[in-house]
């Protein structure tokens, strides 16, 4: 079972919810008549103690094996976290098609690690506008479809936390009642030349 918890640091503080989590990227290696260039996606987000447990951040990747297409590399020590002022965006997530869980990137193209990686993950978010933040500034971001475990529970931290605001219909304004605007009710002071 995830061992999660949910800090509060003082009154004024969010409400945040941490999971651990391992990121697989998955490279895949284009090639044209003289030329070749890796290409990534993002395999898939583990979720769970177990697979960050013997691990802290770091910059450096681990294969752990491939897929049809290309070279699976993991990295470790990751954590999404899920604050309570941004439930109304993960409840439009929640809502939508298809809820993504982002990745955002570094490119080390001129500091790669041991395995030849040039790539290295910075940022594992579920906050569409985080991803899109992120995604203005020229940084890589990948995204896939939300685990189940991930989906859950953000399900449960917005149902716990999310207070949709009540609806208020507008009263709509009479313009014609308005002091200026009765010419224009009687017809007055038209120009029909």
């Amino acid at each position: 079972m995830l061992a999660v918890r949910t800090v509060a640091m003082s009154a004024d503080s969010k409400i945040r919810l941490h999971l651990p989590v391992t990121v697989l990227l998955e490279r895949r290696i284009i090639t044209r008549s003289f030329w070749s260039l890796p290409s990534w996606y993002l395999h898939a987000v583990a979720v769970g103690d177990s697979v960050a447990a013997n691990a802290s951040q770091s910059d450096s990747s681990v294969k752990t094996g491939s897929t049809d297409k290309g070279d699976l590399f993991a990295w470790t020590g990751f954590k999404v976290t899920l604050y309570k002022d941004a439930c109304e965006r993960y409840w439009h997530a929640l809502i939508g098609d298809k809820p993504l869980v982002y990745v955002v990137c570094r490119d080390d193209a001129d500091d790669p690690d041991e395995s030849g990686v040039t790539i290295s993950p910075v940022i594992v978010t579920i906050d569409y506008d985080e991803a899109t933040a992120c995604a203005e500034t020229d940084s890589l971001v990948l995204s896939a479809p939300i685990p189940p475990e991930l989906y859950r529970y953000m399900e449960a931290f917005v149902l716990e936390h999310y207070k949709p605001a009540p609806f208020k219909k507008r009263k709509r304004r009479n313009w014609s009642e308005e002091p200026g605007n009765g010419s224009l009710k009687t017809g007055k002071g038209i120009n029909r030349s």
